[in-house]
């Protein structure tokens, strides 16, 4: 079995996959609820509040059955990260307690739609993309995965 990726996704992409269970963001929280785990969602209390009041403001009344399906998936499925340090990396400054989790909890990948806001590339090992090129990885994996496991049998 492969290692499991830790990453960390951000609120864009939660609310996107709340709003419409078509489309990218929302194949994250299919991955997420596949019977092999790919990858580890990172979380700190920081995120774990914007993505609740985000959500909050943003999902009508019509979107609050998926509104707690999905945070209920993400909550019961992360591990929760206490960072303990503070950044000042990403020109907006809440993108910060993103990258600070990222960080801290070792992270393969930070996935965001507002990548300008965040360094170029790569921060202290952290991988920063955007959601088709994370889709790629955890479909290779995946390929990979399931091609070792034709071997064995």
């Amino acid at each position: 079995m492969p290692e499991k990726l830790r990453v960390v996704i951000d609120t864009n992409h939660i609310m996107s996959a709340i709003l419409s269970s078509r489309g990218a963001s929302s194949k994250l929280i299919d991955w997420m609820t596949k019977d092999y785990d790919y990858f580890t969602l990172l979380i700190s209390e920081d995120i774990r509040r914007e993505y609740d009041t985000v959500a909050g403001w943003l999902i009508p009344d019509t979107g609050q059955n998926e509104k707690r399906r999905i945070l209920n998936i993400l909550y019961d499925r992360a591990e929760f990260v206490i960072p303990g340090i503070r950044l000042n990396a990403c020109s907006d400054e809440s993108d910060n307690r993103f990258l600070e989790c990222a960080v801290a909890g070792n992270a393969d990948y930070l996935v965001t739609k507002n990548i300008r806001d965040f360094p170029p590339g790569e921060y202290q090992g952290v991988k920063i993309v955007r959601i088709a090129k994370f889709l790629k990885v955890l479909e290779h994996i995946e390929k990979t995965f399931k091609s070792e496991q034709h071997i064995c049998l």
